[in-house]
């Protein structure tokens, strides 16, 4: 993607981009300018024409969570070599029907998203000591309707649950924020605590897909001070995968929030099954919570005809208005064939839960378990994969 990587500018409210602008590359110039997205991942590597059509997440505070609900316009090319272009103000049905075809109605080449002023953000990181599938899912309930926005590790083999809780910063601290700069310096009040958690836990958690150990968790249970900082510091970039070196793996699910409990807990019971019964099990299990329903919400605050219609016809977060929460296992050791074995079994017991699967990011999915409308791909770009998913 070399050669349409240019960001293009900011146009009003929004940044007209490039198809392989890499997502922290966006951060890192809507900084300087004192805005954001804020939509804002921890792989910061992805490209934006990937992310514009493919399935995102992101516990995302004030807007969505997931970037494809940032386009207000696409320009792709078509199985014929012809550039098209989509806008939600025009096409809107056409627009979020593109946003769900994985790829394969075309390549993306350029796309406008919604851009805002930057809003400093305080993060707080708790460790829960848990003995139980519905102990941890109660720790979750009560975090997710006290704050903002938050992020969770999930690692029964330790028992213990890790917590990122994110709210938006009081005035004064927004104030201090701000007047930092925090575009080259990532957070305010840098100390032991922020520096662990900042890169210990993301590092290990995350890069090499292994959780925390003991010690950190005994310092995330004390009372930490908070940290404020802009939506950049989510953003990570990682150095390129060595041959034989650990590496992230994960596999995302979509449930709705009503499910957390049942979800969380049968999770608990089957994670501890299979390590009984294979000698492996993943590190842990990444947990996000995601809005849905954001085009809608902003078409109906536009006045735009016909807004209760505007969602996404398929795929994740194409759910009524609500909340997802997604549950993803994680592992360092993707190489191992008990990886793929658990998927295929995770994967199978998400979905006979309802939970709603990615064709970008589910592992081990078979045929039947999930489906690609057939009206959102064309033959010259069809690949083997997602042509079994095709109904």
């Amino acid at each position: 993607m070399s050669g349409i990587n240019q960001i293009k500018g900011v146009e009003s409210s929004c940044v007209r981009v490039q198809a392989g602008v890499k997502l922290a590359d966006l951060h890192d110039y809507l900084a300087k300018q004192d805005l954001e997205v804020s939509f804002s991942p921890e792989i910061g590597d992805a490209t934006v024409g990937s992310l514009v059509v493919c399935t995102s997440k992101d516990s995302s505070i004030d807007g969505p969570g997931y970037l494809s609900a940032l386009v207000t316009d696409v320009t792709y090319v078509d199985e014929d070599g012809c550039l098209v272009s989509l806008s939600l103000a025009k096409d809107p049905s056409a627009l979020l029907a593109f946003t769900c075809s994985y790829g394969m109605m075309g390549i993306v080449v350029e796309a406008v998203l919604e851009v805002r002023r930057r809003i400093a953000i305080t993060t707080s990181g708790y460790a829960f000591m848990t003995r139980s599938g519905e102990d941890a899912a109660a720790h979750l309930a009560q975090a997710q309707q006290q704050h903002d926005a938050l992020f969770a590790i999930l690692v029964p083999g330790k028992q213990h649950l890790y917590v990122e809780a994110r709210d938006k910063a009081s005035k004064s601290a927004a104030r201090l924020a701000r007047s930092a700069a925090l575009s080259a310096v990532r957070t305010l009040g840098v100390n032991g605590f922020v520096k662990a958690f900042m890169q210990r836990t993301k590092y290990n958690c995350f890069l090499r897909g292994t959780p925390m150990g003991k010690k950190m968790a005994k310092l995330l249970a004390k009372d930490n001070p908070p940290t404020t900082h802009y939506r950049r510091a989510f953003v990570n970039r990682y150095p390129a995968v060595e041959p034989g070196s650990r590496r992230l793996d994960f596999s995302f699910v979509e449930f709705d929030l009503p499910q957390l409990q049942s979800v969380v807990a049968e999770c608990w019971e089957r994670h501890f099954e299979f390590k009984q019964r294979t000698g492996w099990a993943p590190s842990g299990y990444g947990v996000y919570f995601v809005p849905r329903g954001w085009t809608q919400q902003r078409a109906l605050q536009q006045h735009v005809s016909g807004a209760k219609a505007l969602a996404k016809p398929c795929g994740n977060f194409s759910g009524p208005p609500g909340v997802s929460f997604m549950l993803d296992p994680i592992t360092g050791d993707c190489d191992d064939p008990r990886w793929l074995q658990f998927n295929l079994e995770y994967s199978a017991w998400a979905v006979s839960r309802g939970a709603t699967p990615s064709l970008s990011q589910s592992k081990g999915l078979l045929p039947g378990q999930a489906g690609l409308p057939q009206q959102l791909t064309r033959s010259r770009f069809l690949t083997p994969h997602y042509a079994q998913f095709v109904e």
